[in-house]
């Protein structure tokens, strides 16, 4: 009888034992992805403070060349190289957000800006997305209560929803705002999404870093062909003015007035960049979107961050890099 109880004490703290150990390695393997997830927080950051520095470099030489002018040939547009650090990767890019659309221009000043809207619209058309969305898109901005024809929604159409509220009654603040309003649905602010942005309704379109389908809102009979043809005939340095830009044949078509009606829209530098940073340790993602912008007394402030939104490039790293690691990037 004693052996059998000496025997089952010998059991129970083996048990304990063991359940003791099991316990320690979770915790140690919980703190392990703690450190791992704060050191890839850490770099993303990194990779914003980089990015600042680039383009606080980039204006300062275009001040002492005597060229102001931001394109798609300076060191800050071009991609990166993923960036090995201990235990993990850093993959980093900066976009010229004023490439885009700014949506903001619709509405400057308390009234809708036409040349910005009917651009909007022939976005619109070109996605083959319904062109009446504009109406839902300035009732959100305006300050009043009455909805901009039969298209458009405020108050009264909101807090009737499911989940009621009400219209912002001023700029948006990020494109995801559109998934609010009337008409937007995820599959037409996904068609968007590379096209436009959100951001204070004086930044303008930087024609040096739009892209084809951006440019080719600027006039109604230019086809995306047209569009293509001209951003890979544009100079290599970018072109010093929005004149110069508007001189090329493939704004022939244009009557003088109609040249002069967009060139408000338009510019060849820029102010607002996006940094997307996403970063690896141990296994442990954290992406980073960070909105940056740069003054033209040479500083720089972030105006937002996003932790939260997927980076288009997925680094797949395992938790314990080799000597002579390689790695995998799918866009």
């Amino acid at each position: 009888m004693a052996l059998i109880t000496v025997m089952m004490v010998v059991a129970l703290a083996t048990l304990l034992a063991v359940g003791m150990m099991r316990n320690q390695n979770l915790s140690l393997r919980y703190a392990d992805g703690l450190f791992s997830q704060d050191q890839s927080v850490l770099y993303t950051q990194g990779a914003e403070g980089f990015a600042k520095d680039l383009l606080l470099r980039d204006q300062n030489d275009d001040k002492r060349n005597g060229k102001e002018v931001d394109h798609l040939g300076e060191t800050w547009a071009k991609p990166f190289p993923p960036f090995p650090v201990p235990g993990g990767l850093v993959l980093a890019r900066v976009e010229d957000l004023q490439g885009r659309f700014n949506v903001n221009l619709l509405w400057q000043e308390g009234a809708v800006n036409t040349e910005a809207q009917a651009k909007l619209k022939r976005l619109l058309v070109n996605l083959d997305l319904p062109d009446n969305l504009d109406s839902a898109l300035i009732d959100w901005m305006d300050e009043d209560n009455e909805a901009n024809g039969l298209d458009g929604a405020e108050d009264d159409y909101y807090t009737r929803l499911s989940v009621p509220y009400r219209t912002a009654n001023q700029s948006l603040s990020d494109v995801s705002e559109l998934l609010l309003i009337r008409g937007f649905t995820p599959d037409v602010v996904n068609k968007l999404r590379p096209y436009v942005t959100a951001l204070p309704s004086t930044a303008t379109i930087n024609v040096n870093t739009a892209s084809p389908e951006v440019v080719r809102i600027l006039a109604e009979n230019m086809t995306l062909i047209g569009a293509e043809e001209l951003a890979r005939n544009k100079p290599a340095d970018g072109y010093e003015t929005v004149d110069a830009f508007l001189n090329e044949p493939a704004f022939n078509g244009l009557e003088a007035s109609a040249k002069e009606a967009i060139k408000p829209l338009l510019s060849v530098r820029t102010a607002y960049f996006e940094l997307s940073a996403d970063a690896v340790v141990g296994g442990r993602h954290s992406v980073l979107h960070a909105v940056i912008a740069r003054g033209d007394s040479g500083t720089l402030w972030v105006v937002s961050r996003d932790y939260g939104r997927l980076f288009s490039s997925t680094i797949n790293v395992p938790s314990t890099l080799p000597v002579g690691m390689t790695t995998t990037e799918t866009r």
